[in-house]
């Protein structure tokens, strides 16, 4: 039985150390689902791009002529897109395999890919608007931009698990959150804080190690994977506590859409 709208709170310690018991019990399929879903855009990276300032840079920084370094700003667009298209894959199939944890269940690969191919049309058109209304909100003094990334905190499961319409997502997002938007910038902050150190220590381990080349790119490309895993699974946490919260559902009656 669910339980009374209020009686589970949503807190930013309980979605941090959730989301991370999450990632921990699912590490290996969530990271190697990152990981193959990543290729896309380490593959696209490796073969669209200029191919003599990608041997330079396997081959460390000094080798770059500065010659190379002018913008291409059809690389960079496709390239945006690419990324965009890759992450937002990564994050529908992530918050399926989510949820089916949070409720005691395992999903599989095939299973957490196939959900997020189902939704991943909506995903991003929705990410594309996202990042246009967010890029133009930041441009109006960073404020406006901030307020739109705490609306838009859960348009992805929006989608992906009310199965929602674009623009109702972002809807049922703005509602969500109404109310716990100061929660979610201090949630936000404190995961940026905790990416940048462990980022800061990634650098600075690869940099010892690999010194540049092929094995520095890789080392990049696994702690982006990893990080775009956990956030994914941050979102999905966040939009659970928030529902049950705000309507008094558990994650079965949620999950049960996926049945």
């Amino acid at each position: 039985m669910a339980a009374e709208p209020g009686a589970v709170q949503f807190s930013i310690g309980r979605v941090i150390g959730d989301s991370f018991g999450v990632l921990a019990r699912n590490i290996v399929s969530f990271g190697i689902l990152a990981l193959l879903i990543g290729l896309i855009d380490l593959l696209f990276s490796l073969f669209y791009f200029d191919p003599a300032l990608l041997a330079a840079t396997l081959s460390g920084p000094s080798q770059i002529d500065p010659t190379m370094l002018q913008p291409n700003w059809t690389a960079i667009g496709v390239g945006a897109l690419v990324t965009m298209i890759v992450s937002s894959l990564t994050q529908a199939a992530i918050i399926y395999g989510t949820f089916q944890d949070l409720r005691g269940q395992k999903a599989s690969i095939g299973d957490c890919v196939a959900r997020g191919l189902a939704s991943v049309i909506p995903v991003i058109v929705g990410s594309i608007l996202l990042s246009l209304g967010v890029s133009i909100g930041l441009a109006l003094l960073i404020v406006p931009g901030i307020i739109l990334i705490l609306m838009w905190w859960v348009y992805i499961p929006a989608i992906v698990v009310d199965r929602k319409g674009i623009i109702e997502a972002f809807g049922r997002s703005r509602e969500l959150t109404r109310g716990r938007r100061w929660h979610i910038l201090s949630l936000a902050i404190i995961i940026l804080i905790i990416y940048m150190a462990v980022g800061f220590i990634v650098e600075t381990v690869s940099g010892i190690v690999a010194s540049g080349g092929t094995a520095y790119t890789i080392i990049q490309y696994v702690f982006i994977s990893l990080v775009t895993a956990f956030s994914a699974v941050l979102v999905a946490v966040s939009y659970y506590y928030l529902r049950a919260e705000k309507e008094g559902v558990d994650v079965n009656e949620i999950a049960r859409i996926f049945d």
